[in-house]
C-alpha cells in the first residue's frame, strides 16, 4: 500500500513538473482574438509616482487655519475641505459659538478664498463679511459625512 502511494505521489510530481515545462502562454495577439477584448496599448503603463512640489501642501494644515475678511478681521476657522470629483470644492468654516457652543458651519466656496502662508501657518482671507457668513446655508455633518 505505502509502495502504490509513493509511485502514484512520484508519478503526480513528474507529470505536473512536465506539464508545467511545456505550457506555453498565448501570445497577445491570439488572445485578443481568442476573448474579442479590445485591449489597451501595452506599451502605457500606469503612473503612480507622485512628486511633491514645493508650491503643494496637505490638507491637514488648513485644519484650525484662520479665516479673515479684506479688512483683516477674524471670522472664523476652516473646520474642514470639501472635495468634489477630485477638486476642492469649497471650504467649511466653522464661526460664531464659544469654546464649542453655539459653533456654526458654513460652506464658502474655494473660489471665494485667497490662501497666503506667513510666517509658518496658512492663513485665508475672503472678500465675505461676517453678515454674510451668518446668511449663508448652515452646513450639517447629518450622517453622508464622517468627521
Amino acid at each position: 500500500m505505502k509502495k502504490m502511494t509513493s509511485i502514484a505521489l512520484v508519478l503526480i510530481f513528474m507529470l505536473s513538473h512536465a506539464y508545467s515545462q511545456s505550457f506555453t502562454l498565448p501570445s497577445e495577439f491570439e488572445t485578443v482574438l481568442a476573448s474579442d477584448v479590445v485591449q489597451v496599448d501595452s506599451d502605457i503603463s500606469p503612473h503612480y509616482e507622485v512628486t511633491p512640489l514645493t508650491a503643494d501642501f496637505v490638507v491637514s494644515s488648513l485644519i484650525g487655519a484662520d479665516i479673515y475678511t479684506m479688512e483683516g478681521e477674524n471670522i472664523g476657522k476652516v473646520k474642514d475641505v470639501l472635495l468634489r470629483q477630485n477638486n476642492i470644492e469649497g471650504i467649511i468654516i466653522v464661526f460664531g459659538g464659544f469654546l464649542g457652543m453655539g459653533d456654526r458651519y458654513v460652506v464658502v466656496p474655494s473660489v471665494a478664498i485667497k490662501m497666503t502662508y506667513d510666517d509658518g501657518k496658512w492663513k485665508l482671507i475672503t472678500h465675505m463679511t461676517k453678515d454674510a457668513l451668518q446668511d449663508a446655508p448652515e452646513f450639517k455633518y447629518e450622517g453622508l459625512w464622517v468627521r
